[in-house]
């Protein structure tokens, strides 16, 4: 694999034994780059962020890369509970994986979701992304809630695809459009419902009925 077809990733941990632990699985990986975060030229996709629990030092990461980046966040937690679940969807999070799941294989597959930006989530963790949602739409402003139910079909189409853990070229190819255009549907989604990733889309699918 060329070096221009590598997902840069940069690798976000305070502790040096986390540091160590997850460099190592990932430093070889031919479709990967790791790449220091203190690097102001670099163009980075993923920010890959390892942490025991979800608090406010991590939260402020979140929001810190959100803000200056137009990278990825994925977050690798050994531990969390629905209201860190709300906080870091908040701030943006791609996709989230659990310590005790992170083999070497699992963050690549998660790493390349997230670069696509397809977000990656336990399955037992979907109801508290409703309820993050939930909690999330209740802060939107009516305007938001006046366009909820005006979807267009193939919307719905792409929405359906997306729960069903379906990448954009995989979308493309069952419902008949190029990738390009899926990408422009979800984009358009994200813009009209302010919702910051594709995660939250699913949750709205569920929550409004589409699904």
């Amino acid at each position: 694999m060329s070096a221009h077809s590598r997902i840069a990733v940069t690798l976000h941990t305070s502790d040096p034994i986390y540091r160590a632990g997850v460099d190592g699985l990932l430093r070889y990986r031919p479709e990967l780059t790791l790449i220091d975060a203190s690097d102001p030229t670099a163009d980075i996709q993923v920010a890959l962020i390892v942490t025991d629990t979800v608090e406010e030092p991590t939260l402020r990461l979140l929001r810190e890369i959100k803000r200056t980046s137009t990278a990825r966040s994925l977050l690798v937690v050994a531990d969390i509970d629905e209201t860190k679940l709300i906080d870091a969807a908040e701030c943006g999070i791609t996709g989230l994986l659990r310590r005790a799941e992170a083999t070497a294989d699992r963050l690549v597959q998660a790493i390349t979701k997230a670069a696509r930006g397809d977000g990656h989530l336990p399955d037992d963790l979907v109801n508290g992304v409703l309820n993050a949602f939930s909690h999330l739409r209740e802060r939107l402003p009516s305007p938001v809630e006046q366009r909820l139910t005006e979807l267009s079909d193939r919307e719905i189409d792409v929405l359906r695809c997306l729960a069903a853990g379906l990448d954009t070229a995989q979308t493309g190819q069952k419902i008949g459009y190029s990738e390009r255009t899926v990408k422009h549907i979800i984009k358009n989604l994200q813009t009209r419902l302010q919702l910051t990733n594709r995660t939250h889309l699913v949750a709205f699918a569920y929550e409004n009925g589409y699904l």
